[in-house]
């Protein structure tokens, strides 16, 4: 019995030993680490580009921030802006709320995108855009996003009867998001 958990020891020391002399072998240099960043940056970058042009995506908050500057934890499946080729869905439920308009403690508007527009200079870092969005609750309205290489986005919101209000959250591709719509009551 000492045999064998002497023997498994030992083969387990060996393979360790191995194991970091294959490590050490992999060991980029900085520049190439920094290389190889900046191109998955660049391949993220363009497939956000492409999603937006796509008209297929949502954004995902985390943090909804009113005009008043108050800022709220929330639920990333319940607050989020969908687009989905010409039709365009803002929810935002806050927590502890019952009821609301979309039965979730908040606001639910089924709209039209009618354009997305880029800035004639694209930021070096992330995507920035203008959506103009026509729906019942909100009126005629302009909703402005800048989103990070790594997915994080802030989106601006100011509607036609004084709503304004801002999400923080995640920019996800439409069939990888998680997302659940309350009712539009309008």
């Amino acid at each position: 019995m000492k045999k064998l958990i002497s023997s498994l020891f030992g083969l387990l020391l060996v393979l360790g030993l191995s194991a970091q002399t294959s490590n050490n072998n992999k060991k980029l240099t900085r520049a190439e680490r920094k290389e190889i960043k900046a191109q998955e940056r660049a391949e993220r970058k363009e497939k956000i580009i492409a999603a937006i042009k796509d008209q297929q995506f949502v954004i995902e908050a985390y943090i909804l921030e009113d005009r008043y500057n108050r800022f709220f934890q929330v639920s990333p499946v319940t607050n989020f802006v969908l687009v989905d080729s010409t039709e365009a869905t803002i929810q935002f439920a806050l927590p502890g709320r019952i009821g609301g308009w979309n039965g979730l403690g908040g606001v639910t508007d089924q709209g039209r995108v009618r354009n997305i527009t880029f800035p004639k200079k694209m930021p070096k870092y992330g995507v920035s855009f203008e959506m103009d969005v026509q729906g019942p609750a909100f009126g005629s309205s302009r909703v402005y996003v800048d989103v990070n290489e790594d997915g994080l986005a802030v989106m601006r919101f100011s509607g036609a009867f004084g709503a304004r209000f801002s999400m923080r959250g995640n920019f996800e591709f439409l069939e990888d998001s998680n997302i659940y719509k309350g009712l539009a009551s309008f």
